[in-house]
């Protein structure tokens, strides 16, 4: 910050008095005082004679960026913050000597992370259409800097599996709506990043298996047709069928995983390909006598 407030203060001062709103708007940061900051900041932009001038965005961009960090939890926090955004992308967009180009990319690269922590955050509280929402924003912010500081892939990876975790969660509580949909969905963008992942192979495994198992339980043995039974049948296993490629990807993972292999001799039993079901079981039980 000692950095930046010497930079900005001798520019400013090089520039001249003619200059004199931005050095009132410095004054005014230096103290704490941001809104009365934000206030110059932006008469002062009203100008064209500012408006152009490099030194003008990256004083707005701190500025702004500050007020965002008071304000986090409210609509004017997310205000502040999108004007910070903005102020730094046109700052690298008209600082063609490249003086401040550091410093806004790195400040652009802080504001990004609050949008993928806060997306992060808000799969925990179950907000999930706004998580999207807010994990949008942080690759539309990071995405053009070509910043190899955070792994894009792996946060990516990351996020869709919190997403979909959240999605797995909701549908336990309301199983009437497509929330499993939704979960498949996700864990299917982890895939796209590592086909082999473990857990999103093994959640998405369960989904159909889970919803394979839910059509057996609900269906009435004895008003059900032949017609509708067949029906069912091609159903249920159409189902264990798309589980059991999901299973066995988990399993080349973690072939020791008790989970896994439980989930593999349900498949197998309900394909009725018993003996492979009770090869999976026997290696069950082999690890449990451990």
């Amino acid at each position: 910050m000692k950095y930046f407030l010497v930079i900005l203060c001798c520019s400013i001062a090089a520039s001249g008095a003619a200059q004199n709103i931005l050095n009132r708007s410095l004054d005014s940061y230096q103290a704490g005082k941001l809104d009365e900051a934000k206030l110059l900041i932006d008469s002062a932009m009203t100008s064209e004679l500012y408006a152009q001038q490099s030194i003008s965005w990256y004083l707005k961009g701190f500025i702004y960026k500050d007020l965002y960090k008071e304000n986090t939890s409210s609509r004017f926090g997310e205000s502040a913050r999108m004007q910070a955004i903005t102020s730094f992308n046109k700052l690298l967009e008209i600082d063609t000597l490249g003086e401040y180009e550091k410093e806004a990319r790195q400040n652009l690269v802080f504001l990004a992370t609050t949008y993928y922590n806060q997306a992060m955050k808000l799969t925990q509280e179950q907000q999930l259409d706004t998580a999207v929402y807010y994990y949008k924003n942080f690759e539309e912010v990071y995405v053009p800097l070509n910043d190899t500081t955070i792994s894009l892939e792996d946060s990516k990876a990351k996020f869709y599996f919190a997403l979909g975790t959240g999605y797995v969660r909701r549908d336990a509580l309301d199983p009437v709506s497509d929330h499993g949909h939704r979960a498949l969905q996700a864990f299917e963008e982890v895939l796209a990043i590592d086909s082999m992942d473990k857990e999103a192979n093994y959640n998405i495994g369960v989904i159909y298996y889970n919803e394979a198992v839910s059509k057996i339980l609900e269906i009435d043995y004895d008003d059900a047709d032949i017609l509708a039974f067949g029906k069912f049948e091609d159903q249920t296993i159409d189902l264990f069928k798309k589980s059991l490629p999901y299973m066995k990807r988990a399993y080349r993972q973690d072939p020791k995983d008790k989970n896994i292999l439980e989930g593999l001799a349900g498949i197998h039993f309900g394909l009725r390909e018993f003996e492979v079901s009770n090869k999976y079981k026997m290696e069950l039980i082999a690890l449990e006598d451990r």
